[in-house]
């Protein structure tokens, strides 16, 4: 009984592997993956009312021009009728509604992003997998070049895409040239059970979506401020700020429109953050840094929607947010005599 189950564990296994292999026709360009620049414009969101969390804007058409390519699948058997599609995306916390697959944008707390990109016979939400693009004759072969038209009206040609508010915006917010998806090529009878390492196509995007609801910090000006003269052995430990140093006070005026004077509104900070110090902003002397607080004391940590100073507006739209800064060692050693400056920005937002 144990040697007739052996032979036959033996033969099913050689069947399953048989079949796989026919399978695994993953396909690459000659000349690496081509790109797909889509953009779709300036999407302004008219109604205040619109400008809250779910709501989703107008879906997009567009479409490339037409690249001609070479493509080698690396398989065994055939000819082949099919070469097989696959879609699919690096973005992260996928989301489904309006028969889309919304993503998050990597640096943008404001908006999602969903795409379609177009099959055989449809538009089809990443990822997917695999879809074939029929041929009447067995002319696909393994391991020998051929000529592929991706773009146009080609399959993989266009796309549609839909954009999600994540959460209410002030101003504008924009998608610069992010990658959301990429195209797979594979050969076989099925189309095997995944696609290949290295893309046909990617797909990146562009765009803006722009709200009525604007706020003007400081009448649209720097906020300079001069933290004065310092000895360089003051800096004795890092993280914390020179003995008898006085934070300077930063008064912030803030003028907006088209925004209820009962608004929820916070302001934070982003920049680049120390690597050793997360609460300060690192400046360009490598061995200094800058915290800014609340009027609390409290750091507001860059980069962070969590870390957040609340404030009103008045029945004019206008408020005055007070923060305060001063300098912190970074790197614990005793830092290079000279000026040094600290780039930040200043974010409003709303819910």
């Amino acid at each position: 009984m144990n040697r007739v189950f052996f032979i036959f564990l033996a033969a099913a296994l050689f069947i399953c592997m048989k079949a796989a292999s026919a399978a695994d026709g993953y396909c690459s360009l000659a000349g690496g993956p081509t790109a797909a620049s889509y953009d779709i414009g300036n999407m302004n969101i008219s109604n205040p009312g619109d400008n809250v969390p779910g709501t989703t804007l107008p879906e997009q058409n567009v479409s490339s021009g037409v690249q001609n390519a070479s493509i080698t699948c690396a398989c065994t058997g055939g000819p082949y009728r099919y070469i097989w599609l696959w879609g699919d995306t690096s973005l992260t916390n996928p989301q489904s509604a309006n028969g889309y697959i919304y993503y998050d944008i990597p640096g943008n707390d404001y908006i999602q992003v969903g795409v379609k990109v177009s099959t055989l016979n449809d538009y089809v939400s990443i990822p997917f997998g695999p879809i074939h693009n029929y041929s009447n004759s067995k002319k696909y072969k393994c391991n020998t070049a051929f000529g592929l038209s991706l773009g146009g009206g080609n399959t993989g040609g266009s796309v549609r895409v839909s954009v999600r508010l994540k959460k209410s915006l002030v101003g504008q917010s924009v998608i610069n040239n992010v990658l959301v998806a990429s195209t797979y090529w594979s050969m076989g009878d099925t189309g095997g059970a995944n696609h290949g390492p290295e893309s046909t196509t990617n797909i990146y995007l562009n765009g803006i979506v722009t709200v009525p609801q604007n706020c003007v910090i400081n009448t649209g000006t720097q906020v300079v401020v001069d933290l004065g003269s310092l000895y360089a052995t003051d800096f004795k430990v890092a993280g914390q700020k020179p003995d008898n140093y006085t934070s300077k006070k930063i008064n912030i005026p803030i003028e907006c429109n088209d925004m209820s004077a009962t608004a929820n509104l916070t302001m934070r900070i982003e920049g680049n953050a120390s690597a050793n110090i997360p609460n300060a902003i690192q400046s360009d002397n490598e061995d200094v840094g800058v915290v800014v607080t609340n009027e609390d004391n409290v750091p507001l940590i860059p980069n962070n929607s969590s870390s957040v100073v609340p404030f009103k507006l008045d029945e004019s739209y206008r408020s005055n947010v007070t923060l305060y800064a001063y300098p912190v060692g970074t790197t614990g050693n005793i830092p290079k005599e000279g000026l040094f400056t600290t780039l930040a920005y200043l974010r409003v937002d709303f819910s």
